[in-house]
């Protein structure tokens, strides 16, 4: 029976890792698979490979097998191997650059609020999505040390000097948004772009509620605004020294969208991140959606994912060096 339990659940979860790579969330099924709670397929081999131990050795590899598929390949657990073999000696020393973005869900930040996070982010630069609230016009009142400009639903907030501030990428909510600035740091050029994708949340009510029907317009949906916003983003970025994009992009790590569109750039979370990086909290759900992507001429010296804060999205942090 341990064998059985064993084997089949170790099947299994390679399949669903297959899977991962294979269709990312680039179909229904694909989509169900990348926001359902992948996070909990681990906990059987707590279990299952103490059992193990007991029978066969080869079935004892393929506990620590099936574990390892599961935690690395399935629940996208990540570990900074690159950061694990010592930074380059250009990237221990310099200037450090910290950005912050944060899906705020719409909810209205009072002044006191954001006045209370911007000594905690310790931040040059600050990207809101769906921002709301007058927070940003009172504090700027206030503070002379940032400035903070505000598009439609992206809010900005800038230590650093910034030049063509909100050229954006005109386009309807459900065609996903962008918006993008250039900033001087270290004596160089930096393109900022900000990002917010259609969000799946209707499809994926529906489809528990039964009627699945609407993820495949869904799918193609964000596949057409990523596909869009990035070619915008790339071409915007030609005179600048580097690129970063962040936002809340709806598309889990592991989609198929986020590596055929935003491929060229380097995921933080993924140079410097640990653990399993969720970014968004809906009951038993959660993903890894909001993502701060940039250039290979900068490199990511840490990246972490905050908590506490009054919205189902939780602000994200990464320091960068050049390279």
């Amino acid at each position: 029976m341990v064998t059985g339990l064993v084997v089949g659940y170790a099947l299994v979860m390679a399949g669903v890792a297959a899977a991962i790579v294979a269709i990312g969330d680039a179909s229904a099924a694909g989509m169900l698979l990348l926001f359902g709670p992948r996070w909990l397929l681990p906990w059987p081999w707590l279990v299952l490979v103490p059992l193990a131990w007991r029978a066969r050795w080869w079935v004892r590899g393929a506990a620590v097998l099936g574990a390892a598929v599961t935690l690395f390949g399935v629940a996208l657990w990540n570990v900074p191997f690159a950061r694990l073999r010592g930074p380059a000696s250009d990237d221990a020393a310099g200037p450090t650059l910290r950005v912050v973005t944060w899906n705020t869900d719409g909810r209205p930040l009072t002044a006191e609020q954001l006045a209370a996070y911007l000594p905690r982010w310790n931040a040059q630069l600050v990207l809101l999505q769906d921002c709301r609230g007058d927070a940003l016009t009172v504090l700027a009142r206030r503070r002379r040390d940032f400035s903070a400009y505000r598009d439609g639903e992206f809010c900005v907030i800038s230590r650093l000097p910034a030049h063509r501030l909100a050229v954006a990428a005109e386009g309807k909510r459900r065609a996903g948004r962008a918006i993008g600035f250039d900033v001087a740091w270290a004596g160089r050029l930096l393109r900022m772009v900000t990002v917010h994708l259609p969000s799946p949340r209707d499809e994926l009510g529906a489809a528990r509620q039964g009627n699945p029907s609407r993820l495949a317009g869904s799918v193609a949906e964000r596949s057409a605004a990523s596909q869009r916003l990035s070619e915008w983003a790339l071409a915007g970025a030609r005179q600048a020294d580097a690129l970063v994009v962040a936002g809340d992009f709806n598309l889990p790590y592991g989609s198929r969208a986020l590596r055929r569109d935003w491929g060229t750039l380097r995921n933080a979370f993924a140079d410097a991140g640990w653990g399993l990086g969720h970014t968004m909290f809906a009951g038993r759900h959660r993903v890894r959606i909001d993502h701060v992507l940039a250039s290979p001429t900068l490199v990511a010296r840490s990246a972490r994912v905050l908590s506490g804060y009054p919205a189902e999205h939780q602000p994200v942090v990464v320091e960068y060096g050049w390279r």
